[in-house]
């Protein structure tokens, strides 16, 4: 435990809430002279898919939350901070906007385990500063400012000026390759003294970007040569937006159908245009692509070679199950996981057994095939960016990762910065003095 002495007047406490050595369910509160601000509150699931809630806070000892993405790992427990408090929430708008939808179907699965509802939601939303990249605002002492992560559409670095001068840069899940519909991460021109990073993938590099997409088109060109269909299960916000880009950019040609909660999170990708890397091309390929309306189109399709993105991404529900059911039976036809497939997700179990006996699908005769196109910075590219503000900091603190991942990072840290700098790797309920 790195728990120490009771917080200085003129000390920051980093206390960790949630992400200590797991992924997800991420939430930090920085306290400094009995000041607080959160940086994210988000939920996980559990072995058997219940939502894990950080540790409580209570919301009038916050004097802000701040919230990096929409992504419910991130955001899916914030609500909670309304029921009985009013905390000034900062975000970008898409980020917000985009949560409310994931927040809706979050409820719809998991109404019997949470206690909130969609009014806290809205009661968070109408109490929220909205910030573009580069904007700040300062609340009850600390200074607050926003910088492009690259992860999703809103995504933000966090940098907080604390009310006695200690400088932090959260950079929440960022990713530093320029995709089809984001810019990289930025490197924000700021002086960090902590940083607080995720940890994902901190044990390992993705392959070169360019080679996953070339294998990508590959496949669904090979597949459509055959007669088959291919089946892509891709998280509605962000990879199927990233893939259905890709796709028809390079090849204009293909019959590409968009399917589930994608249709509406594309929508607010259009509203927040300004946050795309190329909205003239996104607009383009929005206009040549077909959303699926109902479940006769459904069905219509069905029946020729084609490209179908559905969500769900780990195939635990959606029309990406139902579209499983009617191809998994036809060796022509292939399904393309382009996410990351959590252990007991039914796209875990067709990878490792190759059916899916609880659904009632046995040996599945389509191709499997798992590509990884993560929106997570690798090792390599989170050692570099670190090493950017080596002449500034005195600590990292590394989080939204499991041990072994968070392990790995530290140690390659450890050997680009030297012994100098403080790493710690804090458990939930941790808290760090920073001097």
């Amino acid at each position: 435990m790195l728990i120490h002495r009771e917080l200085d007047g003129d000390l920051m406490e980093l206390r960790i809430l949630g992400g200590g050595r797991e992924v997800g369910r991420s939430a930090v509160l920085l306290k400094e002279s009995n000041r607080s601000v959160l940086l994210d509150y988000g939920v996980n699931f559990d072995e058997k898919d219940i939502p894990q809630l950080p540790i409580h806070v209570r919301p009038i000892d916050i004097s802000a939350l701040v919230i990096s993405h929409a992504h419910l790992d991130h955001v899916g427990a914030a609500p909670y901070l309304y029921i009985t408090g009013s905390p000034k929430s900062i975000a970008t708008r898409p980020t917000l906007d985009v949560a409310k939808l994931l927040t809706v179907d979050f409820l719809r699965l998991n109404s019997y385990y949470i206690d909130y509802e969609l009014r806290e939601f809205d009661k968070m939303y109408n109490n929220s500063v909205f910030l573009n990249y580069g904007e700040s605002v300062e609340i009850d002492g600390f200074n607050i400012k926003l910088f492009n992560a690259g992860h999703i559409i809103g995504s933000s670095m966090v940098y907080v000026e604390t009310p006695q001068g200690e400088r932090v840069l959260y950079t929440g899940d960022f990713n530093t390759i320029q995709t089809w519909t984001l810019s990289s991460a930025e490197t924000p021109p700021v002086e960090p003294s902590t940083i607080i990073i995720e940890s994902t993938y901190g044990g390992r590099n993705h392959p070169p970007r360019h080679l996953v997409e070339k294998k990508l088109l590959e496949v669904v060109e090979d597949t459509i040569d055959r007669g088959g269909i291919v089946l892509i299960p891709a998280f509605s916000v962000g990879r199927t937006q990233e893939v259905m880009t890709m796709l028809y950019t390079q090849a204009p040609y293909l019959d590409i159908y968009i399917d589930g909660m994608s249709r509406d999170i594309t929508d607010l990708y259009l509203r927040h245009k300004k946050f795309l890397r190329d909205s003239d091309l996104f607009s383009k390929v929005v206009e040549n692509v077909d959303f699926v309306k109902d479940v006769s189109m459904r069905k219509k399709i069905l029946k020729k070679p084609c490209v179908i993105i559905a969500s769900a991404g780990m195939l635990k529900g959606g029309p990406s199950l139902y579209y499983l059911k009617q191809i998994y039976s036809d060796p022509r036809n292939t399904v393309v996981l382009v996410s990351y497939q959590a252990v007991n997700s039914n796209g875990h179990k067709i990878l490792e057994q190759g059916k899916l006996e609880e659904q009632s699908i046995d040996q599945i005769s389509a191709r499997i095939i798992w590509l990884d196109l993560s929106s997570h910075a690798g090792r390599d590219e989170i050692v570099k960016f670190v090493s950017r503000y080596k002449g500034s900091l005195r600590n990292i603190v590394i989080i939204h990762g499991n041990l072994e991942e968070a392990s790995d990072l530290s140690s390659s840290l450890r050997g680009k910065l030297g012994e100098d700098i403080n790493i710690h790797i804090p458990s939930n309920g941790d808290a760090i003095n920073i001097e």
